[in-house]
Parts: C-alpha cells; sequence; structure tokens
C-alpha cells in the first residue's frame, strides 16, 4: 500500500471511529504522542487524552454522524473534507462542515488540527 493509500485510510479512519463511537480499532494507527488542536479547546497532547476528549465529546450529541467527502494526501500531510450532522442530547439539530488537516509520522497519525464554519458550541458563555 503506498503512503497515499495508506495515509487516506488512517484519515477515514479516525472518522470511521467517532461514527462508531468506538476508537479501539484506531489505537494502532495513532501516535502515542499525538497532537489534537480543536477549536475551543485547543491543544490537547497525547493519544490517551485525545481519545478522552474524543468521547466526551461525542457524548454531547444523542446522533452525530460524519460523512468524509474527500482526502488530499501531500507529502507526509493529508486533508479530510467532511459535513457532519445530528442531534444534541438536549434534542436540537446539529450540522457543521469542516476539514481536518492530518501529519504522519512513521506511518501514524501524528497530529491533527480540526478547521470548520460554526463553533458556536465551543462558546463557554
Amino acid at each position: 500500500m503506498t503512503n497515499n493509500l495508506l495515509y487516506k485510510d488512517l484519515a477515514k479512519g479516525i472518522f470511521d471511529a467517532m461514527n462508531k463511537r468506538d476508537f479501539s480499532e484506531i489505537q494502532n494507527s495513532i501516535s502515542e504522542n499525538l497532537i489534537f488542536d480543536f477549536p475551543g479547546a485547543g491543544r490537547i497532547d497525547g493519544a490517551k487524552r485525545v481519545v478522552l476528549f474524543l468521547t466526551a465529546l461525542l457524548r454531547k450529541y444523542s446522533v452525530l454522524q460524519f460523512n468524509v467527502s474527500e482526502v488530499f494526501v501531500e507529502g507526509d500531510r493529508a486533508c479530510a473534507i467532511w459535513t457532519n450532522q445530528g442531534e444534541s442530547k438536549d434534542g436540537k439539530p446539529y450540522a457543521n462542515k469542516g476539514v481536518t488537516i492530518f501529519q504522519f509520522t512513521d506511518n501514524k497519525i501524528g497530529s491533527m488540527s480540526d478547521y470548520f464554519k460554526d463553533t458556536s458550541f465551543t462558546n463557554t458563555k
């Protein structure tokens, strides 16, 4: 498998894990020193902390599904373009779209950074 195909699969695997709400299948695909930059939360260091953060984030939604439309790979980086939609725990519909930038180290995800259209849910007011 070429790095391009591997990196596309690794990027899509993150979204598959979020859709399943199960990160066990991707444990071997992420670096122990994973860095995640998330709007509103800032930088989160370490695979365990990132998985805990994503698990807690997903608990805010009774339903949340991601659809990855494209993944572009250039060197050791990839950009996944996605949309999501679902419903918050209080029954309000939710939808967003954005991109996640991945950087790979030793054929594992070394860092991720999210950029999305609607950041209103990150407000702490």
